[in-house]
């Protein structure tokens, strides 16, 4: 025979008071544990979104800096010193002799 608990659990009749409170306990864990599983499963998807945005962010990086290379390229085809101070400007070039 099963004897209705709380929250629709069902509780064989034929156990004893103490295995009751281990059922009961084992529910509980079960519950806490659930709750845990959840809430590492939204942690990793929030940390994947701010790994999926820190890729973007550096391809924006990467595409601005192809862009500020082409046009520093662009400029010194068209005069070469104006060229050479537009990419020591954005920190494309060094100001060294082996650089330039």
């Amino acid at each position: 025979m099963v004897l209705k608990e709380g929250e629709g659990e069902d509780v064989p009749s034929d156990l004893t008071a103490e295995e009751r409170q281990e059922l009961e306990n084992i529910r509980r864990r079960k519950q806490e544990l659930l709750a845990d599983i959840q809430r590492l499963k939204d942690e990793i998807a929030e940390v994947a979104n701010e790994i999926e945005s820190l890729g973007s962010t550096e391809e924006r990086k990467n595409m601005q800096r192809n862009k500020q290379v082409a046009m520093g390229r662009k400029k010194f085809n068209m005069d070469p010193k104006k060229g050479i101070q537009f990419l020591i400007e954005n920190d494309l070039l060094k100001n060294t002799c082996e650089d330039i």
